[in-house]
């Protein structure tokens, strides 16, 4: 399309159009996105954020903490007996402080991830994993002093170390005064036994051991659930339906736009036609007709509408797995998934030109081609932006579908700005270009050809404006003979005779091989 012949109403008209059909229109009806996607992972559920509400019921209804039954397991008496072994051979070390247990010293065994944490942690429930098994874990069972496991009770690791260091500077001046004292009750013996035994705490060793366990813990239970059956059937589920949601949106928007085409041209001839004189009779008439040529205009590109579900429903498809595989890690917000489903879409478009390249288009030709695309989909996203921070804006009657226009409407300018950039600007121009040598010699031939073939369609316009000085009948019986004809050799002596009869002045000479060849070669 040439500068001059860019027409920017148009464009833009049904670039907004097509916009507010699919991305902006139908949302709403067909897609429903979420924070956090269609897939509850263990990072969302331990936010409090649930894709589906049975999994939000099963946390909420689980049973309460029973600390009896948690402390009775079999692992748990196992290696309790083995430390006391170890406790009596004086081989017995404390995890938290580094020290060997004294035969005076009072151990416990401690559960290095609360045994409380374990069994309220949205993660193992939704991994549908037994919490007295995970707590009594050999790596998640440590001995230490009585006065640091009491002390920690139920905090995580971080929040009992930052109580330590906060209690560090008291903790040393009381065991200071205690240790000034000549003589000592026996309560206040306790009592600086558990001061001395929380100031030996070694922090670094405490982390270590937390992280260990936790690493252990939470590998566990990423392998069950992200490796079940439960896990696989909810991607499936979730990307199949968001594809078909994603295609049908799609191509029932593309249907909507071109009614909207067909039915823009239409109306202001039928109020033309109208305006004067109306007649129920014809004006339902026109209308048939308009409807009729909708019909005809929409099974014109079924192909079309077929083709777009398929690029929509890969995309939506991608777009479901892409977000789940986000939130695995991080929870993605409902804005980013708008964004990773519409990105998709173009992406699909542009992944299928480049490598398939149905059109046969030159590097310089297939690079641009494939530039719109993904130009497209980011003015799309920049749409998207818009429309929904207008939507916390337009808080007043008819805001949101205000602030779906305006998405729309930013969307299409961008999309016209970058596209016609791309195609007309000096710089792309001369990369394309610049690609454009890296065509191999069958696509030099294709073009060469293409371009002798358009001179050709040039010249016999020329011919067929030429006035033959005949009638209609001489005519019709010219264009007979040239049907009844059984060879080209026979059909060319008889427009060869035609011309001569004529005089009509041909660039090379009729019957001369040669001659015809020469004037190709010359185009």
């Amino acid at each position: 399309m040439s500068i001059t012949k860019f027409d920017w109403g148009e464009e833009l008209h049904q670039t907004v159009v097509k916009s507010l059909t699919t991305s902006f229109g139908l949302d709403f009806l067909l897609l429903n996105d979420q924070q956090g996607g269609d897939v509850n992972t263990i990072h969302n559920v331990r936010q409090g954020i649930y894709a589906t509400e049975a999994e939000r019921q099963r946390f909420e209804q689980r049973e309460a903490y029973d600390s009896h039954h948690y402390h009775s397991h079999e692992n748990y008496i196992a290696i309790n007996r083995e430390g006391k072994r170890q406790h009596e051979a004086g081989t017995l070390t404390d995890t938290y402080t580094g020290k060997r247990f004294t035969a005076d010293d009072k151990k416990n065994l401690d559960h290095i991830i609360a045994a409380h944490e374990i069994h309220n942690d949205a993660g193992r429930i939704l991994a549908s994993l037994d919490g007295t098994s995970l707590a009594n874990d050999a790596t998640n069972l440590t001995f230490t002093s009585e006065s640091l496991n009491k002390s920690k009770k139920a905090k995580t690791m971080n929040d009992f170390v930052a109580v330590l260091k906060e209690q560090h500077y008291a903790t040393k001046q009381e065991i200071a005064e205690l240790r000034s004292k000549p003589v000592l009750t026996e309560q206040e013996q306790k009592h600086l036994d558990k001061l001395e035994n929380k100031a030996a705490a070694d922090f670094e060793r405490m982390k270590k051991a937390d992280e260990k366990a936790r690493a252990k813990y939470d590998s566990t239970i990423s392998e069950s659930y992200y490796g079940s059956s439960k896990f696989a059937k909810n991607v499936a589920s979730a990307a199949l339906s968001n594809g078909f949601r994603m295609g049908t949106r799609q191509m029932l928007g593309l249907i909507l736009a071109e009614t909207w085409f067909e039915f823009r041209e239409r109306i202001p001839v039928i109020f033309n036609t109208h305006r004067h004189a109306f007649s129920t009779n014809d004006f339902l008439s026109d209308i048939g007709d308009a409807l009729r040529a909708v019909w005809e205009r929409v099974r014109a590109k079924f192909h079309t509408f077929l083709t777009n579900f398929r690029d929509g429903a890969i995309g939506g498809i991608l777009s479901s797995a892409t977000t789940t595989l986000f939130n695995v890690f991080f929870t993605t917000q409902k804005i980013m998934v708008r964004l990773i489903r519409e990105m998709w879409n173009s992406l699909v478009q542009a992944f299928k030109v480049m490598v398939f390249n149905p059109e046969g288009l030159s590097p310089g030709q297939l690079a641009k081609a494939v530039s719109k695309l993904i130009a497209a989909g980011v003015a799309l996203a920049a749409g998207v932006i818009i429309n929904e921070a207008l939507a916390n804006i337009f808080l007043f009657p008819f805001g949101p579908e205000l602030a779906a226009f305006c998405g729309a409407l930013a969307t299409g300018i961008l999309t016209l700005v970058m596209s016609y950039y791309l195609e007309h600007g000096a710089l792309m121009k001369k990369l394309w270009a610049f690609l454009d040598t890296f065509k191999d010699k069958f696509q030099k031939a294709l073009e060469y050809f293409q371009q002798v073939n358009a001179e050709l369609d040039r010249y016999l316009l020329e011919l067929v404006a030429l006035e033959f000085i005949v009638d209609a009948p001489e005519l019709e019986t010219f264009s007979q003979h040239l049907r009844t004809v059984n060879s080209e050799i026979e059909r060319g002596l008889l427009l060869q005779a035609e011309v001569e009869r004529r005089n009509i002045q041909l660039p090379f000479e009729a019957g001369n091989t040669a001659s015809v060849r020469n004037w190709l070669s010359k185009l």
